[in-house]
């Protein structure tokens, strides 16, 4: 055996540095949230943020704090030594102001390699009024094998001694170059999502954060809040020895004191990563949102899509054990300091959710009554009985939870519907009288309540299509008459699906007759027999002229129609006190004349918005997009019989109304 005396050395890999950093801060929030909570250390009162407005260049992020920053030998010894841990070398968890410290392992100087290979620190002692920069290049620190004992030197780019004066200017700025983000920070959702990891509005009076020279939005603020705990519990519903405060609840748990506050909305919240309960240690994020480890069993369970709240407990960041994960996302509960915690919070998660659930149902039975009572004209004319077991129907509709407001309402709508057409009789009554609503029931009632309401559409189609046929009728007899067109004025779908939302406009009345004159056409006999109509819907303004029966459509009369609309256009925009963006023209004829070049005549006025088309064009084209909305109704429900029917009646080729009239629409 030799007589050698052998050693075995612990070595660190250069690329140690990808665990401390990269690995854990790869999001622009992630690592900047960590240089954040360094000046919150450091006694900072503002922390402001500039992010590029492109990664093209060389962008940079800039974290500039007004805290009380480094001497020289402080740059050494306290930032460069990796894995620090101030609380126990400082012996307190406070900083010099008596802020509660939120670094402990010392490596969250290195989050800024998550999204940039270039450290630049520029600070500036409040003590001494020394000032330091210098560089930590992330390729120079990976590139060494192994760093042993010997200390890896650090460049300096400045060095300036003791100031009196340069005290006033004390605080450290990071400067991160070369960023190897793969998009450019969007600066609202960067704002959201860094509101969320502080409690800065709440509990930091005296710590200010602004991102572009803009403040974070407050942390806590939710759209539509239904429910506001523990603001919201009756008294018969508090928690022994809670007490509440500006809309949050203190309570004990063992000898330590959290402060919290839950809150629901009225409709679901759209991003996962938003629902659930945060817990914060001192200022920061100590775990985002979850549901205290619950599991399923729960009673209004569905209303954890609705839950968003914070729990503040700053005990856990003073316990000997580092119960937090290294990059602050997450505690970990499996410790048996945490789990009076979690306890807590599942108790108090369960209970709110059934408050949720109880409430939730109750108010919609109260909407539900209030909705009845409009309905009353045509609950009156239903037996008692009937009466009894349709409000019963809608009631237990009311403590569905899944069901939104919007599908809570159109769902109501069709059982009544239903009801009064002798349909879903049996399904509705089945309804009524369940103790709680099943789910397959209620999936067989939103099947056939999506049919019903495709085949109500439906039927109404197939009304306006034979009232089509009717006007078509009229039209071949050369009845268009002012009543043809007072009817048109009422229900403008007659043209077209498109203008079913416009109605009759007079407040042009003077500026049409005006253009009328400008354009001659009261000079011509073939326009004074015409007969106008103005609609508008929105911003949207539709002239309409119906030209008489018999009469052929000349280029004349497309030259005068062209410059009447030209002339209404430049008055209705030239009035100022009118809201019209658009004006648009529909020429309306017996006969277009069918000389070679009239089509691209027409053309050319079409793709400027002054359509001219003859009446039975016009009407067979109105038909045929009835027939495709149609269709897709159809589709919704390929095999419903009743809507097959229709579908069949509308695919027959000519369509025969009650007064006889006919009308093809193959």
């Amino acid at each position: 055996m030799s007589n050698k005396q052998e050693k075995l050395f612990l070595q660190f890999h250069g690329r140690i540095i990808d665990s401390l950093g990269i690995q854990m801060y790869q999001s622009p929030v992630a690592a900047i949230a960590e240089l954040i909570a360094n000046a919150w250390d450091a006694d900072a009162k503002n922390v402001a943020i500039e992010l590029p407005d492109s990664l093209s260049g060389k962008p940079t992020i800039i974290v500039r704090d007004d805290g009380s920053g480094m001497t020289f030998k402080q740059c050494q010894d306290l930032y460069l030594n990796v894995g620090r841990n101030r609380r126990i070398d400082d012996e307190t968890d406070k900083s010099p102001s008596g802020r509660p410290v939120l670094g402990r392992k010392g490596i969250g100087k290195f989050a800024g390699f998550g999204i940039a290979e270039l450290l630049e620190v520029d600070t500036t002692s409040a003590e001494t009024g020394e000032r330091t920069v210098f560089v930590l290049d992330l390729v120079d620190l990976r590139g060494d094998e192994y760093v042993g004992t010997a200390a890896k030197e650090v460049p300096i780019n400045l060095r300036e001694q003791e100031n009196t004066a340069r005290r006033k200017d004390a605080g450290t700025t990071i400067t991160l170059r070369n960023l190897t983000l793969g998009r450019t920070p969007n600066r609202s959702r960067f704002s959201e999502s860094m509101a969320r990891r502080f409690l800065i509005n709440q509990s930091a009076d005296e710590f200010k954060i602004t991102i572009n020279g803009l403040s974070l939005p407050e942390n806590n603020a939710l759209m539509g809040v239904e429910f506001d705990f523990p603001g919201d519990y009756k008294d018969s519903e508090k928690p022994t020895g809670l007490r509440i405060k500006k809309g949050f609840g203190y309570e004990k748990i063992d000898e330590d004191e959290i402060e919290w506050r839950i809150r629901f909305t009225k409709d679901t919240i759209g991003t996962e990563e938003l629902r659930g309960v945060s817990v914060f240690c001192g200022i920061k994020v100590a775990q985002t949102p979850f549901f205290f480890n619950l599991t399923g069993g729960l009673s209004g369970q569905h209303g954890q899509q609705y839950v968003s709240g914070q729990v503040k407990a700053d005990y856990l960041d003073r316990l000997g054990a580092d119960v937090i994960t290294t990059e602050r996302q997450r505690i970990n509960w499996e410790l048996q300091e945490c789990k009076a915690l979690e306890e807590w919070g599942q108790e108090r998660v369960k209970s709110l959710l059934k408050i949720w659930k109880e409430r939730r149902a109750a108010e919609k039975i109260q909407r539900i009554d209030d909705k009845v009572a409009s309905f009353s004209p045509r609950l009156e004319r239903l037996k008692a009985t009937e009466r009894r077991t349709v409000s019963n129907a809608l009631k237990k509709l009311a403590a569905v939870e899944s069901l939104s407001d919007e599908q809570f309402t159109d769902l109501c709508t069709a059982i009544l519907t239903a009801w009064e057409g002798g349909r879903l009789r049996a399904l509705i009554e089945d309804v009524s009288s369940v103790e709680s609503m099943d789910e397959g029931v209620l999936l067989s009632l939103l099947a056939e309540a999506q049919v019903l309401n495709a085949l109500h559409v439906a039927e109404a189609v197939k009304s306006k299509v034979e009232i089509i046929a009717g006007l078509h009728m009229r039209i071949q007899e050369k009845e268009l008459e002012n009543a043809v067109r007072d009817f048109i004025t009422e229900d403008p779908w007659l043209l077209s699906p498109e203008w079913e939302t416009f109605k009759k406009e007079t407040s042009v009345k003077n500026l049409v007759e005006a253009a009328a004159k400008s354009a001659r056409l009261d000079h011509d006999e073939d326009w004074k027999k015409r007969v106008d109509l103005v609609l508008a819907s929105g911003r949207q303004l539709l002239i309409v002229e119906f030209m008489r029966p018999g009469l052929t459509i000349n280029r004349d009369h497309i030259n005068r129609y062209q410059e009447y609309i030209d002339i209404l256009r430049s008055s209705v925009q030239a009035n100022t006190k009118l809201d019209f963006g658009t004006v648009s023209g529909l020429l309306v004829a017996d006969k277009l004349d069918k000389k070679p070049g009239m089509d691209q005549i027409l053309k050319r006025l079409a793709e400027a918005d002054m359509k001219a088309i003859e009446w039975e064009g016009l009407l067979l084209q109105a038909v045929g997009e009835w027939k495709e909305f149609l269709d897709v109704l159809v589709s919704r429900a390929p095999g419903d019989e009743r809507l097959s029917a229709l579908k069949s009646w509308m695919d027959s080729g000519q369509l025969d109304t009650a007064d006889g009239a006919k009308l093809p629409t193959d």
